[in-house]
């Protein structure tokens, strides 16, 4: 399947547009891509509805990060706003590219995975050339991921009683959430905003908890925070007794928003862990209760609130059962 490339760019750089689409050209040849951008648009055509209904039909919106293109109103604002909607909405890739230094770090879109990797913008390499094929094999790749997951999804709806996704694929997708978030809390002063894009980030994490369930080992025993982040959030989803400890540890030691989702993890446990497990549940919602008293002297805090919550929840759950189930020494 072709993916369709969509390029956001300053004029400006038209010159660094074009040669990358040189060098994305044997990709072109090989039907792997379809480009598209403004100078595409013939005369007589309208400007706004082409560039437009290119945008929306994008698999791949490539932007082209320079000084000039965090300035332009129209590429940061109408086009950006667009791309990171469809991104947020699963409808298509955002890459943004380094193309000149600038206050990239500021944009909407700093969370988002960038190249060249090394953070070193194109007009900074010692040889344009090599810089450009490195943005070009990330590319490339990228097609073949998205290839995958097509070849995939059709295997898939060919033979049933296997598994509609690649775990393989739902790592990745996981671990680039997770970089999200930590990017986000490294480059980003605490704020409502940081928090917002956090909150974002870990919805996304929750949106694929079902498909990412297999990994829950994997994430808990995880050294990155990003990665713990995604267990918590398959936690929220799936009730899990023998990661009752892994969710009182992340209060006890991790950053408040990290703490505050497990504790979220252990309130929703109150509503689908199975029964038998309700003292266990009680016992770490009262450990963690006690670590966060600890960690915090005493200061309430919104997952100690969220703690004391679950625990009343948990209590009247488990009163109510113990009122309906009959003694067991009456005739």
């Amino acid at each position: 399947m072709t993916q369709r490339i969509f390029y956001s760019y300053s004029h400006v750089d038209s010159d660094l547009r074009a040669k990358l689409g040189t060098y994305l050209a044997p990709l072109v040849h090989q039907k792997k891509i379809e480009e598209w951008h403004d100078r595409k648009i013939e005369a007589g055509q309208d400007w706004n509805s082409e560039i437009s209904a290119a945008l929306k039909s994008a698999d791949i919106i490539l932007l082209l990060v320079s000084a000039d293109f965090l300035a332009s109103q129209y590429c940061f604002g109408v086009e950006v706003d667009e791309a990171l909607a469809r991104l947020n909405r699963g409808e298509a890739r955002v890459v943004p590219i380094l193309l000149k230094p600038c206050l990239w770090e500021e944009s909407r879109f700093s969370a988002l995975q960038h190249v060249p990797r090394d953070g070193k913008p194109v007009s900074s390499w010692a040889s344009c050339d090599d810089a450009l094929r490195e943005v070009a094999k990330e590319i490339r790749d990228l097609v073949s991921r998205a290839e995958l997951q097509v070849h995939t999804t059709a295997a898939s709806k060919e033979a049933p009683d296997q598994l509609s996704h690649n775990l393989d694929l739902m790592r990745r997708q996981v671990f680039a959430y997770a970089r999200q978030y930590e990017m986000t809390r490294q480059r980003m002063a605490a704020s409502a905003e940081r928090t917002h894009r956090m909150e974002q980030i870990f919805q996304r994490m929750r949106s694929i908890a079902v498909s990412s369930y297999p990994l829950l080992g994997e994430l808990s025993n995880s050294h990155a925070p990003g990665e713990r982040l995604a267990a918590v959030a398959i936690l929220q989803i799936f009730a899990d007794e023998q990661s009752l400890e892994f969710l009182v540890r992340l209060i006890a030691s991790e950053k408040p928003f990290v703490g505050y989702q497990a504790a979220v993890a252990l309130k929703a446990a109150v509503e689908t862990i199975d029964p038998r497990a309700y003292p266990q549940l009680l016992d770490s919602i009262l450990d963690a209760q006690s670590a966060d008293e600890k960690a915090r002297l005493g200061f309430d805090t919104d997952r100690l609130r969220t703690l004391r919550e679950a625990e009343r929840d948990l209590r009247a759950t488990m009163n109510a059962l113990a009122t309906s189930t009959p003694d067991a020494s009456e005739p």
